[in-house]
């Protein structure tokens, strides 16, 4: 077994699952971080993921043109995310209450239509789809480890590493992002300066939906050809995990979904080969296993923080 663990890691096989298991979770979590910065957590990325994936593969069956699959998924995912922060901010619905909600709803919608539209009742897998094409540099195909490193990879995992780019750049070099911060650091003060504190919320969500709808449509027309119900299987709450475990910023959610896209790629790994010893329940519960240990890193390394005076107790318990 570890032979043939070794020698995909050799030949560099490994990075190519890495890059696909870790692209779903790096655009989502790119998504719930620039909502969460604003005091908005969005909880419901599984349920936008799931919405997504599905609008974007029967758009793209439909239509025979991958482009309109994406956008449709990420425009409808734009939306739902809209309509929590409307529930959350005009209605003053609990935003927990309301990603929950969207979870559920994501989940449910998906089945019906999938059964009703496609008469298909576990999985749809159209046959004339249009997948996101793959990126391949011909100047390089033909160099040993250099063409698995850089060529043969799904276009959606070079936007993810330019969603890393533009998110840090909107953030930290940009006014708009400034106001972003400050809503989330102290909402009473920036509204007093004249900072529109609803506004750039909803345009936050608007934001998270945007990267939440490229994950989901990733994972139906780039990790896959098919929509399977509930094919995210918890990948939103790994996302939520990461923007906690990269303390909130660009690059340290790039560094957590590197560590979390490992764990799903031993977990792939694990799978693939015959007659393995280790039991496959041991092998699907080790993302979650991670996740678990990187919560407790994070409590640990808040608390350090605490008690050395570089976080106040009350940011401590919010």
């Amino acid at each position: 077994m570890w032979l043939n663990v070794w020698a995909q890691i050799a030949d560099l096989t490994i990075i190519a699952v890495l890059l696909r298991c870790m692209t779903p979770i790096l655009l989502a979590a790119i998504g719930g971080l620039i909502s969460d910065i604003t005091g908005v957590t969005n909880i419901g990325l599984e349920g936008l993921m799931l919405v997504s994936a599905f609008t974007s593969i029967a758009v793209s069956a439909a239509s025979g043109n991958w482009m309109v699959g994406v956008v449709s998924g990420v425009l409808i995912c734009v939306g739902m995310s809209y309509a929590m922060a409307f529930f959350h901010i005009k209605l003053k619905v609990d935003i927990v209450i309301t990603g929950f909600a969207m979870n559920i709803f994501g989940s449910g919608a998906t089945i019906f239509l999938m059964s009703k539209l496609f008469q298909a009742t576990g999985s749809y897998n159209p046959s004339n789809l249009d997948k996101i094409p793959v990126v391949n540099i011909p100047f390089i195909e033909n160099i040993p480890y250099v063409n698995k490193l850089f060529s043969g990879h799904s276009l959606m995992v070079w936007i993810a590493f330019l969603a890393v780019l533009f998110c840090f750049i909107m953030l930290y070099r940009t006014p708009y992002g400034v106001h972003l911060r400050a809503i989330g650091e102290a909402p009473d003060s920036a509204k007093s300066l004249g900072i529109p504190v609803g506004r750039l919320q909803y345009s936050a969500m608007a934001w998270s939906g945007v990267f939440v709808g490229l994950a989901g449509s990733f994972m139906s027309m780039g990790m896959t050809s098919m929509f399977v119900k509930d094919m995210t299987a918890g990948t939103g709450f790994l996302a939520l995990a990461v923007v906690l475990l990269g303390n909130r910023n660009p690059i340290g959610v790039l560094i957590g979904s590197i560590i979390f896209g490992l764990a799903k790629t031993f977990e792939t790994i694990f799978q693939t080969i015959p007659n393995s010893p280790v039991p496959s329940q041991f092998v699907q519960m080790m993302p979650y296993v991670v996740t678990v240990l990187a919560l407790v890193v994070f409590a640990i390394r808040k608390q350090n923080r605490q008690k050395k005076g570089l976080v106040a107790p009350a940011a401590a318990k919010s």
